[in-house]
């Protein structure tokens, strides 16, 4: 089955819904000081991954500093937080079983977390040593590429769980025909 036929109305209406919640409730306002202890639990461990690289890094509380005079903040939305619930919501609408879409997103919320580690800890690297890239890094390819994950990631679950689903029906018609 065609991944257009399997667009269906449903998953339409989930993701406007979904896309309608996050325009309303992911902003500063409203979440900001809710999920401030995520953006430190983010730094924190961003700290320790970037000191394993063996670049200083000074952290309090969700800004990351070092010795150079390079500091960045951590917010809210730079924990990972919107692509990994974003991944989970189109899984579960999209159509399929319920243990292919556990198993999906058992891989791809994490893949797509680590991923963002790997982004800040870039993104550190980038604005000590080369400043002048740091915005373009920031906001465009660090950007293209987190987006190309989570579409890469999505795609290939789809088409994983079609392919076994398609598989157990075969299965089951070459049993039904024995």
């Amino acid at each position: 089955m065609s991944i257009l036929k399997q667009l269906n109305l449903r998953f339409v209406f989930i993701m406007l819904a979904y896309g309608g919640v996050v325009f309303l409730v992911y902003r500063d306002e409203v979440l900001g000081s809710f999920l401030a202890p995520l953006a430190e639990g983010t730094a924190l461990i961003t700290s320790e991954l970037i000191r394993q690289f063996g670049v200083e890094v000074l952290r309090d509380g969700a800004v990351l500093t070092h010795p150079n005079g390079f500091a960045y903040e951590i917010a809210y939305t730079c924990t990972g937080l919107l692509p990994g619930v974003t991944f989970f919501v189109c899984v579960l609408a999209f159509p399929g079983t319920v243990r292919n879409k556990w198993s999906g997103i058992a891989i791809g919320v994490p893949v797509l977390l680590a991923v963002n580690y790997l982004r800040l800890v870039n993104l550190f690297y980038i604005g000590v040593h080369f400043p002048g890239v740091f915005r373009l890094a920031h906001e465009v390819i660090w950007e293209g590429l987190l987006a190309v994950t989570f579409i890469g990631l999505w795609l290939s679950w789809i088409s994983w769980s079609n392919n076994r689903q398609n598989d157990k029906i075969d299965i089951l018609l070459k049993k039904g025909g024995e």
